[in-house]
């Protein structure tokens, strides 16, 4: 999933955010990119955990996710 985040954020931001989500799907992939066509900055998460679970796990870390850009999910793959 593509979130698009409400603000710009920092690296001290970026690690909160990265510990919410793991602290709620310790398997979670999180990237942080620049979309510049949309002017904005945007999460991407792939975990097992529904949206609305990945975006209130963001917001209980303090940041506001402003739209859904993506809502497909790709479980993450087992690496044997």
């Amino acid at each position: 999933m593509r979130l698009r985040l409400l603000d710009e954020i920092d690296a001290d931001a970026r690690r909160g955010i990265v510990a919410a989500v793991l602290r709620a799907d310790l398997g979670s992939r999180i990237n942080f990119e620049r979309d510049y066509e949309l002017d904005a900055q945007i999460v991407r998460v792939e975990n097992w955990l529904s949206v609305d679970e990945t975006v209130a796990a963001i917001a209980r870390s303090g940041y506001a996710v402003a739209a859904v850009v993506d809502a497909s999910n790709d479980m993450p793959r087992i690496v044997r």
